[in-house]
């Protein structure tokens, strides 16, 4: 149960990782902040797990909320509807720091309504079509995640996925999630 709700954590939240430096920065000359630009505005979906032969072990309904807030600062209101009815609350801070060669570091910490802090660093790195995706992890004792992000268009709709892995003790845990950006929802 306790890898589950590390695992929500994580999951629900997008999260910045503070790790090497990107080589060709995507924010350009702009404010480091712009990394995220794509993720403000209000997104609705579903997060799920599975085990390491495949069956689902949840599926969550998610409501998150981003609003830049300054140069270096992104805001995210998190809102996890567990299948049983819970509902899990977060406020977040993703940050964009510019480093020495002018790449970014990525960083985001989340707090949960149920006690729960996650931390997580990230970079950018270009996916499989090319395109900017984040990847974010976190290591720390009995729990090791790897996720990455993307929003891309799809048809009519923008389209926010996060897709990754945890390892929690010994259990791994597959994750994937897709939200829809709810229209006219840009603050």
């Amino acid at each position: 149960m306790r890898a589950l709700w590390l695992l929500i954590l994580v999951v629900a939240v997008p999260v910045g990782l503070a790790g090497q430096p990107h080589q060709a920065d995507p924010a350009g000359p702009g404010d480091p902040v712009e990394v995220f630009a794509d993720l403000d505005g209000s997104w609705q979906g579903v997060f799920v797990g599975y085990d390491a032969a495949g069956r689902e072990l949840y599926r969550i309904r998610v409501r998150q909320t981003y609003r830049t807030i300054d140069r270096f600062r992104q805001v995210v209101e998190i809102t996890d509807t567990m299948a049983d009815g819970t509902v899990i609350t977060g406020h977040g801070t993703n940050t964009a720091r510019r480093v020495a060669g002018g790449g970014l570091r990525l960083r985001c910490v989340v707090e949960k309504s149920n006690g729960e802090k996650v931390e997580h660093d990230g970079r950018v790195v270009r996916g499989p079509d090319g395109d900017e995706q984040i990847i974010w992890y976190s290591s720390k004792p009995g729990r090791v995640e790897t996720f990455r992000e993307r929003v891309h268009r799809d048809g009519d709709e923008m389209v926010y996925e996060i897709n990754g892995m945890g390892r929690y003790g010994e259990t791994l845990i597959l994750m994937s999630g897709r939200y829809r950006k709810i229209a006219n929802t840009n603050p």
